[in-house]
Parts: C-alpha cells; sequence; structure tokens
C-alpha cells in the first residue's frame, strides 16, 4: 500500500461528491503532480484527517464553499498575499491555515504569517509519507484535539488562529486559538506577511491597527 492510500485510509470523512472537477488554471500549476492529484481525487473527493487536523481541498466545481478551484481565486484571500502567492498552486492545509502547495511541480510548505515557502516533498507519494510519518509536526493535531475536547469539533470550513499570532510571540496552546472561517484567517494575515516577510529573524515588530 502507497503512502497516499494510508493517507486516504486515514480521512475522517469526504468533503464533496462526485467527479473530479479540475479547471485550466489548476491543471497548468498542478505541473507534472497532475496525474497524482487526479488519482488522488479519483479516490476520494477531497478529506478531513487526523481529528480535523489535515484538510485536503476537494476537486469540486467552484460553487462548492470548499473547492480547489473557488479556493485558489486571486480575490478570495491569495490578493492579500500580494506576490508572496504568485505561481502556487494550494491544495491542502493545516489546523492553523498552514498551507501545502505545489510549485514547479513539487510540493511545499506556506507559512500563513510571513508567507515563506519551505520544500517538503518532490511529489504528492512524499507528501503523504510526511504526514504519516510525522503528523503532529505537520498538521498541528495535538492542539486541535486540545482545542477539540473544550469547544468541540471544528466546522471543516474553519482553522484554528491564534489569537497572539506565533510570529510575534503568541503561545502554542489552545488557549491562544480562535475558531474562524479559513478565508478570514488568511485575509487576516495577508498584509501582516507582506510586511514582515523580509526581515531578519529577532526583528522587533510594533503592529498599528489602523481604522
Amino acid at each position: 500500500m502507497t503512502s497516499t492510500e494510508q493517507l486516504l485510509e486515514n480521512a475522517d470523512e469526504g468533503l464533496a461528491d462526485g467527479p473530479c472537477y479540475l479547471d485550466a488554471w489548476v491543471r497548468l500549476h498542478a505541473g507534472a503532480r497532475l496525474a497524482e492529484l487526479e488519482q488522488m481525487y479519483a479516490a476520494k473527493n477531497g478529506f478531513i484527517a487526523f481529528d480535523r487536523a489535515l484538510r485536503v481541498f476537494p476537486a469540486a466545481r467552484p460553487t462548492h464553499p470548499l473547492s480547489l478551484s473557488g479556493w485558489n481565486k486571486p480575490r478570495l484571500w491569495r490578493d492579500t498575499y500580494g506576490s508572496l502567492a504568485e505561481g502556487l498552486l494550494f491544495f491542502a492545509d493545516d489546523i492553523f491555515g498552514g498551507q501545502f502547495c505545489i510549485k514547479d511541480s513539487k510540493v511545499f510548505v506556506f507559512e500563513p504569517e510571513t508567507g515563506a515557502i519551505e520544500w517538503l516533498a518532490d511529489d504528492l507519494e512524499g507528501w503523504a509519507a510526511c504526514m504519516l510519518a510525522e503528523t503532529d509536526v505537520y498538521t498541528g493535531r495535538p492542539l486541535a484535539l486540545d482545542w477539540q475536547e473544550k469547544h468541540g469539533p471544528l466546522d471543516p470550513a474553519k482553522r484554528l488562529i491564534p489569537t497572539l499570532l506565533f510570529t510575534l510571540g503568541g503561545e502554542f496552546t489552545a488557549d491562544n486559538l480562535v475558531a474562524k472561517d479559513a478565508v478570514t484567517g488568511m485575509r487576516i494575515r495577508g498584509p501582516i506577511a507582506q510586511e514582515i516577510h523580509d526581515l531578519p529573524d529577532g526583528t522587533q515588530i510594533r503592529l498599528v491597527v489602523k481604522e
């Protein structure tokens, strides 16, 4: 059994019924990973896994609230990141809204608070292997479990966003997390990411909230 098949077996629930739909933009940016995406979606068209800590967007029509095509629309949230989100196909996220994306046919992690990307795997099979081998690290499952024990199951459309951003010293605890619509969570952090993306580690940051 492949790592992708094992990951699909760990899915708690599917997100869409019906045939796989990938629009032209998604197909173009999937690159060499297109066949792998189609194979995964043919087996399960989007899913939640690891106690709702991992969410894979379904290949459904844009009218679906969590569709892959809809999630990658420029004006949904990507525009708040400017050039930091250019050329990236976002196909899944962790409990905090940290994005898994495809760029140049490889899989990366996109940090929502800074817009930084880090190589994770050369293909989706490698990505699935990482999700299985280091689930807690890559999905945030321990905090997902902790938060849901206190507040109940997390809505599939929401992610847990830190009240005080982690990059600003916020603690990795359930008390520092609030459930927000995933789009809102990304739009909140996009402008901040553009401001701090190129700052060296240790830089003192002062947030100014404008009316």
